[in-house]
């Protein structure tokens, strides 16, 4: 569904668009959200933490900049939230692939390590039980 609404927009706006999340993505590679999806989905290898982050992402500026100061705000969206959401992320390549007919570079920095402190996963299965509690194993 997203492809097909950025189809619609000039491929400035595409490219744009991508940018924007790129860097959206980028902002959340960080312990605390990793430790959260971990909980939240019931493990989470690397590919999981970025399908995670995309879902995140996508649910709208309010959550994701919440979850950035807070992972616990998680807890508290109503529904069944679908974080995992592996095609967002690609979504703007594609539109842009599909009206250009060629493919979308973004330079975006990325850091190697997720930034914060990685923490023992007895220390963070406590640190977030209220999201244990709210979504319960997966």
């Amino acid at each position: 569904m997203l492809e097909r609404l950025l189809r619609a927009l000039t491929p400035e706006d595409v490219a744009g668009f991508a940018h924007i999340f790129e860097t959206l993505h980028a902002r959340a590679y960080r312990w605390d959200l990793w430790h959260a999806a971990y909980v939240i989905e019931g493990g989470c290898s690397d590919d999981g933490f970025t399908d995670f982050r995309s879902g995140l992402i996508g649910l709208g500026r309010e959550v994701f900049e919440n979850a950035l100061r807070d992972p616990l705000t998680l807890a508290r969206l109503s529904g069944d939230s679908a974080f995992s959401q592996e095609g967002m992320r690609y979504a703007a390549r594609r539109a842009y692939e599909r009206i250009t007919g060629r493919r979308l570079a973004v330079d975006v920095a990325r850091a190697i390590e997720p930034a914060g402190e990685q923490l023992d996963e007895e220390v963070f299965l406590r640190k977030y039980a209220e999201l244990e509690r709210r979504f319960g194993p997966r």
